[in-house]
């Protein structure tokens, strides 16, 4: 068992998932938006002020990356790894 695969393994499945949430919550927020503010044809500004909050909002869920990855990498019964040592910059 490689440890490198098993975690870009888990770094994928995280990225998947993380990625139709958001996906999902950005329709939902955009499409609400729309239909609260009725937005129709003519009205670009509304439209772009409604994807731009909706992907605010659906950018969230990439909070939770790393835990994610972790709980992943936890379930395959591998400890999530370290943090590098960062070295001194007056080194």
């Amino acid at each position: 068992m490689n440890l490198a695969r098993v975690e870009s393994e888990a770094r994928d499945r995280a990225q998947m998932i993380l990625g139709a949430i958001s996906l999902i919550i950005w329709f939902v927020v955009a499409f609400t938006l729309g239909v609260r503010w009725f937005i129709d044809e003519n009205t670009a500004q509304p439209i772009l002020m409604a994807g731009g909050i909706a992907l605010m909002i659906a950018a969230i869920p990439w909070l939770a990356y790393r835990p994610l990855v972790g709980r992943l990498m936890k379930r395959r019964g591998i400890p999530p790894p370290r943090p590098a040592p960062r070295s001194d910059p007056t080194e």
